[in-house]
């Protein structure tokens, strides 16, 4: 089905005479010119397919409407339907999947070697005061001395 220019009549609701609008709506190209009265909706809803009821309903209230008696122009408005999307949008929820989301599939990540630690300890010693010399450096001789003494004893 391809789109078509189709016209749509309706009652004028200021002086009862037939009110027009032209729309593009999926109407099979064997078909010639269409025209739907939207005053005899039980008549449209049976003999038309839901998909082009559909488009009436999403096309209907941008549609002006010109009454060819009075020439006043009106726009039909379907506050059920507002309801019944606002309901809809509202009555939306979040999906929460109680399994584990799978894991995409990715390329490999390549390990990364780290770099090479420095070390702890500073590589200057900090300054230390000399030891004072507190002991005296013993001779040989002393040593000696006092082993042979206890040789004698």
């Amino acid at each position: 089905m391809r789109t078509r220019p189709a016209l749509l009549r309706k009652t004028c609701p200021f002086c009862g005479g037939g009110s027009y609008a032209q729309a593009k709506l999926p109407i099979p190209a064997n078909l010639p010119e269409v025209e739907y009265n939207l005053d005899e909706l039980a008549t449209l809803v049976e003999k038309e397919s839901i998909g082009l009821l559909l488009a009436l309903v999403e096309l209907l209230p941008y549609k002006n409407f010109t009454c060819s008696k009075c020439r006043r122009e009106f726009m039909l408005e379907s506050r059920a339907a507002k309801e019944l999307a606002l309901a809809m949008l509202a009555s939306m929820k979040p999906v929460i999947q109680s399994a584990e989301p799978r894991r995409s599939v990715a390329r490999p990540v390549k390990p990364t070697i780290a770099p090479p630690s420095l070390p702890t300890k500073p590589l200057l010693k900090p300054a230390t005061p000399e030891p004072k010399d507190d002991w005296e450096a013993e001779s040989l001789d002393a040593l000696f001395d006092d082993i042979a003494e206890a040789d004698r004893e």
